[in-house]
């Protein structure tokens, strides 16, 4: 199948309570999603296209509603079985992302992060492999012909979450010549 857009995004989780440095706070879920849909509609995401995240409480749950309102088809990439990933992703935002999570995976395609091959050295974390398997997909389907925005929930530091993190991804999608509009949670009044 082929899409008019491939939409794709990264970004921070809802920080956990005793998070020491804020970057994506829960009061400010309702203005990310705003800008979410905002910027959702200014690419004119619909039916014809394909959305592509992680499953993750935050940017990734947020993006995900806002697309399947527009209509479009969504791929979850979890990098762990469902079970782990619910434990060190989701539940430590509450009741409420958990639902939300599984009724995205309800009305997606769910994909997990398969196990390297064991002739490969596992270097790599499972959210850096994840993220590879993202950008790869993104480059099959942005292939197709479809063109590649990217959408990245994020507070702008360059480093601070490493291999597998925002600035990570931000730095891959870059080399693919994705648009690319950025929300930084912290910034938003």
């Amino acid at each position: 199948m082929s899409f008019d857009k491939v939409v794709v995004c990264s970004g921070h989780m809802i920080d956990a309570p005793d998070r020491a440095n804020p970057r994506f706070p829960a009061s400010k879920e309702e203005p990310v999603r705003s800008l979410i849909a905002l910027q959702l509609d200014n690419w004119d995401v619909g039916g014809e296209d394909l959305a592509i995240c992680g499953g993750a409480c935050g940017a990734d749950i947020l993006f995900g509603e806002e697309c399947l309102r527009r209509g479009a088809s969504l791929r979850l990439f979890l990098a762990q079985a469902v079970g782990d990933f619910v434990r060190d992703s989701v539940q430590h935002a509450g009741s409420d992302w958990l639902r939300r999570f599984h009724k995205l995976c309800e009305k997606s395609e769910v994909n997990v992060l398969p196990e390297p091959p064991a002739t490969e050295s596992g270097d790599l974390s499972i959210y850096a492999r994840v993220n590879l398997l993202i950008i790869e997909t993104v480059r099959q389907q942005a292939a197709e012909g479809g063109k590649l925005h990217t959408l990245l929930v994020w507070d702008e530091k360059g480093t601070g979450d490493g291999p597998g993190g925002t600035s990570d991804f931000e730095a891959r999608v870059r080399e693919l010549g994705a648009r690319l509009a950025i929300i930084n949670p912290i910034g938003i009044c």
